[in-house]
C-alpha cells in the first residue's frame, strides 16, 4: 500500500438484540473507509458499536479494497497539481 492509501471494509452480516425502538435503522450492512492500515475484528466492531451506540453479538469484516487519502498543496482541490 501507497503512504496514502488504506483499507476499505465492507461489514456484514450483523447480528443484534432485535428488542430495541430504534432496530430497524441499523444497516444490515454497509462499507467503511478504514482511517489507518491495519485493522483487527475488536477495532472494528467496537467502532460499529460506538457508532451506533448498540451492541452487536457478531459482524463479519472483510477488506474489499482501499482508499487514497487525498493529499494537496491547496486548500481548492488539485487543479494546480
Amino acid at each position: 500500500m501507497k503512504d496514502n492509501e488504506f483499507p476499505v471494509l465492507e461489514v456484514s452480516d450483523i447480528g443484534c438484540d432485535t428488542d430495541h425502538d430504534e432496530y430497524d435503522k441499523l444497516p444490515k450492512s454497509f462499507k467503511l473507509n478504514w482511517g489507518t492500515k491495519n485493522w483487527n475484528i475488536d477495532e472494528v466492531s467496537k467502532w460499529v458499536s460506538l457508532k451506533f451506540d448498540w451492541v452487536f453479538s457478531h459482524l463479519n469484516v472483510k477488506q474489499i479494497g482501499t482508499w487514497e487519502e487525498s493529499i494537496c498543496c491547496c486548500a481548492g482541490g488539485c487543479a494546480c497539481c
